[in-house]
């Protein structure tokens, strides 16, 4: 990895995930007093200073997805098995765990790479909101709170994938563009990255 001093801009952008098995989504206005945004275009005011935190990083993107569910669960002959009956899942921008260095004053050269790491972990949040109901994991136990344990820790397991599979995108996405300090390949990898976003329904 190229030191933070003599790049352009160098990110890590990664997506944390909770499950809370119970309760309806907070609104925005709750989230966003927490420090947690809705998916939007990047700005220089998005990144607090922490000169603290990821020393090797001028730049740090982190974007994050949460999900809530309801779930019901029957027994039959002293199994019992707990499947979803409804969920939501909600995304975005995570100012908490993102940041910049004071010396760096690139911000407005680096936004763009910055913005193509939150795309990214946009991207795959949907995939995950968007997978069936019957397509999610089913917990099972030889009670209703066994069953209802075994269904989290599998909705974690399912999240945990995904936002496995969004760092190796992510780290593809650092690689391919030299940390945004390629520009050819950067307008590359920005242009793919629209096309995706727009296939999918993402706007801000």
């Amino acid at each position: 990895m190229v030191k933070a001093f003599v790049s352009l801009a160098l990110a890590l952008t990664l997506v944390s995930s909770r499950a809370d098995a119970f309760g309806s989504p907070p609104s925005w206005s709750e989230e966003m007093t927490k420090g947690y945004f809705p998916y939007h275009r990047l700005t220089a005011a998005d990144f607090p200073i922490n000169d603290s935190v990821h020393p090797e990083n001028a730049m740090y993107t982190r974007g994050y997805v949460r999900f809530r569910y309801h779930f019901h669960w029957t027994k039959q002959n002293g199994h019992v098995t707990a499947r979803i009956a409804d969920w939501s899942v909600w995304s975005g921008f995570d100012r908490n765990k993102s940041s910049r260095k004071s010396w760096f004053k690139k911000v407005g050269e680096a936004l763009p790479h910055e913005q193509g790491h939150l795309d990214i972990s946009e991207l795959h949040s949907k995939r995950l909101a968007e997978t069936p109901i019957d397509k999610l994991p089913v917990g099972e136990g030889s009670s209703g709170k066994g069953a209802a344990t075994d269904l989290q820790r599998k909705m974690n397991a399912l999240s945990e994938r995904i936002g496995a599979e969004a760092q190796a995108e992510q780290d593809r996405y650092d690689a391919g563009t030299s940390h945004g300090r390629d520009a050819a390949k950067q307008r590359q990898w920005s242009a793919d990255i629209q096309s995706r976003l727009r296939r999918a329904g993402i706007r801000f």
